[in-house]
């Protein structure tokens, strides 16, 4: 019965977020009559993050307060030692992966709306772009994935599980299966960053870094060959690898069960 409670309650926090989102992009982009705000939407669809995850944010806060889960149950507590750079590493190599390997032209030719979903997120003019992918989007993200999420599935689950099942469940929100099994890898990134340091400011940090890095590379990368683009991908790649290896270290540790433990007698 305890596990089907915690697996409804990781549904809600999903449908909450699909909901939310679906409805602020039909009313933008469908209900908004005036030709030039319209167009402005657009050529900036950043904005329909940005007002969606405000929406999400101000329902989860009382929500949570109503189960009674406090910032620290999601994981906002210093990281464990030594972790938070190797964080910060992950989420820069994270970064330069998705931009050189998403401009690679086999990529581009075979699945297009990869490249499409990372210009999307890269997209819109700079302002939009930090107030909707940088900030709130990787706030929003990290607060239900590895926040809500992680803390929900944590108190039954291993770690392992816990990345993949978040991981699987953030894909599933794309409703395609090329752009959601991409996406989830990346999930599966920030979820090793958040169990191995067993803080969601790392994670947070390493999402935020992986962002910014994704946009300046794109800009930069305009003129770059694709062996050059292969190389810095494969670079990169194993730049993750080595960084997931190293926090994965620890990641079941008692201090992160200990945290699970208290989360469940205050949910």
């Amino acid at each position: 019965m305890k596990g089907l409670q915690l697996a409804a309650k990781a549904v809600l926090y999903l449908v909450i977020y699909a909901a939310i989102v679906m409805a602020v992009n039909q009313a933008m982009y469908n209900w908004i009559s005036a030709p030039k705000l319209h167009d402005w939407i657009v050529s900036n669809s950043g904005i329909v993050l940005i007002v969606s995850n405000i929406i999400v944010l101000a329902v989860y806060i009382p929500l949570l307060r109503l189960q009674k889960i406090t910032m620290k149950d999601l994981g906002f507590v210093p990281p464990r030692s030594g972790t938070f750079w190797l964080a910060a590493g992950t989420g820069i190599w994270l970064g330069l992966f998705i931009a050189t390997f998403t401009r690679l032209p086999w990529i581009k030719v075979n699945f297009p709306a990869i490249a499409d979903l990372v210009a999307f997120v890269a997209g819109g003019k700079l302002i939009i772009f930090l107030l909707g992918s940088l900030l709130l989007g990787s706030l929003l993200e990290e607060w239900l994935f590895r926040g809500m999420m992680f803390h929900t599935l944590r108190q039954r689950l291993s770690a392992s599980w816990t990345i993949l099942i978040q991981a699987v469940l953030f894909g599933a929100v794309f409703m395609n299966l090329t752009i959601g099994a991409f996406a989830a890898l990346g999930a599966i990134v920030y979820g090793i960053v958040r169990a191995g340091s067993h803080s969601l400011w790392a994670s947070l940090a390493a999402h935020i870094l992986s962002t910014g890095s994704l946009y300046v590379i794109l800009k930069w990368s305009g003129g770059w060959s694709s062996g050059t683009l292969g190389m810095l991908a494969v670079i990169s790649g194993l730049g993750i690898i080595a960084h997931a290896g190293l926090l994965l270290r620890g990641s079941d540790r008692s201090v992160d069960k200990g945290q699970a433990i208290s989360g469940t007698t205050t949910s």
